[in-house]
């Protein structure tokens, strides 16, 4: 810190000679470059500011329009998904599945199962006694 501190002190006092030794047209001069500096300076900070505020505003403009847009699809899939639970509750509760396994038994029982005529019979040990 006191390195700093010296420093800029010596800086100062630096600057404050080679400033007294200028003309006084040279001087005028570097008074009016650092008007200038100081000018473009507050100016670059205003356009900052504004840029600043105007991407603020665009960003909470369209957060909106995303809420919305967000609240909108989740409401979508909520009606869904109320739909679709009602059709499941509903098809278990007013169904007859007594009725609808009676039908299915009758069509099964009325199938006649065809027998094959012969049976297929793989014998691993004839081939085995063929290859020796």
């Amino acid at each position: 810190m006191k390195k700093g501190l010296a420093g800029l002190v010596v800086g100062g006092a630096v600057a404050f000679v080679a400033y007294r030794s200028l003309s006084e047209s040279r001087k005028e001069q570097l008074r009016q470059t650092a008007r200038q500096t100081w000018t473009d300076l507050k100016e670059n900070a205003i356009d900052y500011a504004l840029l600043a505020e105007d991407t603020a505003e665009e960003f909470l403009d369209n957060a909106d329009d995303y809420r919305e847009s967000f609240q909108e699809k989740v409401q979508n899939t909520s009606d869904k998904l109320s739909t679709k639970k009602d059709e499941a509750l509903s098809h278990f509760s007013n169904d007859n599945f007594d009725e609808q396994t009676a039908s299915i038994r009758e069509q099964l029982s009325s199938v006649t199962r065809e027998q094959p005529e012969e049976d297929i019979v793989i014998d691993k040990t004839d081939t085995e006694s063929d290859q020796d």
